[in-house]
């Protein structure tokens, strides 16, 4: 669905830049693949008045980034600033919820986009009207995203789109500063440097470590989960730019082939995230470099100063991250950890109503997702310390691949008929969701577990993972003001 969006944005694009506004079809045709691209990795799913809010806000965010663009090379530090402030500004306001936190989402998308002209032709073009213009191809690519879902959700009978994770109550409040708040913190200091090393070092190329730093900075919560996708995303995006340069050597740059190879290379990069961030990274770099190529930066002459900022990037988001405000990984990774076990308890309570459980189950396995993300520090951290010979009893990780576990017998649960046993195991999911909170605590005595499977499944995973919420309770409790503050990753370009 995600390429077929595409290629509509695509050829409609091409048709605006040829036959109305005048334009090389490149100039539209390489953003709107970004744009619908990017749009389609949004789960959807959410209120018709939304929709028409993100249509609109996409819309002015791609013409104004035409804008920002144009003047980054004679107003480098108003722009940089403006940069900074937007892209700060959009990861703060998550606080304010879900629907908020989906329209941010938006403006890294178009803040990718207003680095584009930066580094290629399209920088010496009049901002207006291809102001206009690259709004329209913006709205274009979201409206291509949405229709293709909805044919394919009649066609198929399969859903298109997944709700998000359902947003968490709020706790009591701590002191000291959120996570959202920190996280910000953290983007416009990477951000700062990354501007300000970039233009000494680098000069017209400085771009590339802005990206790095913006990309490597958007998403991971916690010190642990920062420095993992930090060495993927790096690893990744050079290379992006080694395969790039390969490609430029055996195909025309500015020929149709280059447009096309955008196309495979986004396919492939989408294909292989499920395995590993640096794939999809390493698609996403050789897209950008192909279209710089286009425009005719040569990859093989800029090969070594990518190669150099990407890294530098890197290593400034990385150690922003680390030092300044951070978030503890086991901070973060308790606090998923008790909102998965949230939606695993909505998934047992909502079992009699169909259209609420199928909810409660998306709702349990994005939560799901954002504990594997958190948990993955932890994995590498104790298969270390193992290997050599220090790692010893229960640890943080044995707590995350235990609730893991339960997303095989919740799957199966779901199908089956409700039992009146369920109650026993909501009851048990409750008083893990207390312990957790309380990890020091003694652990309450848990109901007798299901003889039968799926339910019995579930209650064994659930004891494992009783037996090792004592290893969470090393370190001290949580800092972040609100215990939904970490609990989802932004949905954008990164």
């Amino acid at each position: 669905m995600a390429m077929v969006a595409v290629l509509g944005s695509f050829f409609t694009a091409v048709e605006v830049a040829r036959l109305v506004a005048g334009y090389p079809a490149a100039v539209l045709a390489v953003p709107a693949v970004i744009f619908a691209f990017t749009v389609s990795r949004r789960p959807g799913g959410e209120p018709v008045p939304e929709k028409v809010m993100a249509a609109a806000t996409l819309s002015v965010l791609a013409g104004g980034s035409v804008w920002l663009g144009s003047q980054m090379a004679g107003h480098p530090v108003i722009c940089g600033a403006v940069f900074v402030v937007l892209m700060a500004g959009s990861i703060w306001t998550r606080r304010f919820g879900a629907a908020v936190t989906r329209l941010g989402a938006l403006v890294p998308l178009a803040l990718i986009a207003a680095l584009l002209p930066a580094g290629s032709g399209t920088g010496r073009m009049a901002w207006w009207p291809l102001c206009g213009w690259m709004a329209l191809v913006g709205f274009s690519a979201f409206v291509w995203v949405r229709v293709v879902r909805r044919v394919a959700e009649k066609l198929t009978g399969l859903p298109g789109s997944q709700p998000g994770q359902a947003p968490a109550k709020r706790s009591a409040q701590r002191a000291g500063l959120s996570s959202r708040t920190r996280m910000a913190l953290q983007m416009a200091v990477a951000l700062t440097a990354a501007f300000s090393l970039g233009h000494l070092v680098f000069g017209e190329h400085w771009q590339w470590c802005v990206i790095s730093a913006m990309v490597v900075s958007l998403g991971p919560v916690g010190r642990g989960d920062l420095a993992l996708k930090g060495v993927e995303r790096g690893l990744g995006a050079m290379a992006g730019t080694l395969v790039a340069a390969l490609i430029a050597a055996v195909a025309e740059p500015q020929g149709t082939t280059s447009i096309v190879l955008i196309f495979v290379v986004l396919a492939l990069a989408s294909t292989l995230r499920a395995y590993n961030y640096a794939f999809y990274a390493a698609g996403i770099t050789t897209a950008l470099s192909l279209f710089y190529g286009y425009f005719g930066q040569s990859p093989q002459h800029l090969l070594l100063i990518r190669l150099q900022a990407l890294v530098l990037g890197a290593v400034l988001a990385v150690v922003v991250g680390w030092f300044l405000v951070p978030v503890r990984t086991s901070d973060a990774l308790r606090l998923r950890l008790g909102a998965t076990l949230g939606t695993l308890g909505s998934v047992l309570d909502a079992r009699s109503d169909g259209a609420s459980a199928a909810k409660a189950l998306a709702a349990f396995d994005a939560a799901a997702t954002n504990l594997n993300a958190s948990a993955r520090s932890h994995r590498l951290y104790r298969a270390a310390t193992r290997k050599l010979g220090t790692g010893h009893g229960i640890t943080p990780a044995d707590a995350g691949e235990a609730l893991l576990a339960t997303r095989g017998p919740v799957h199966a649960l779901a199908a089956s008929e409700p039992g009146p046993r369920e109650a026993a195991t909501a009851e048990t999911v409750r008083l893990l969701r207390r312990a957790v909170s309380a990890p020091a605590d003694p652990l309450p005595e848990l109901p007798e577990p299901a003889a039968a499977a799926p339910l019995a499944d579930l209650d064994a995973a659930l004891r494992r993972f009783a037996a090792a919420i004592p290893a969470l309770a090393k370190r001290r409790p949580p800092e972040p003001a609100s215990s939904d503050d970490v609990l989802q990753p932004p949905v954008s370009a990164a």
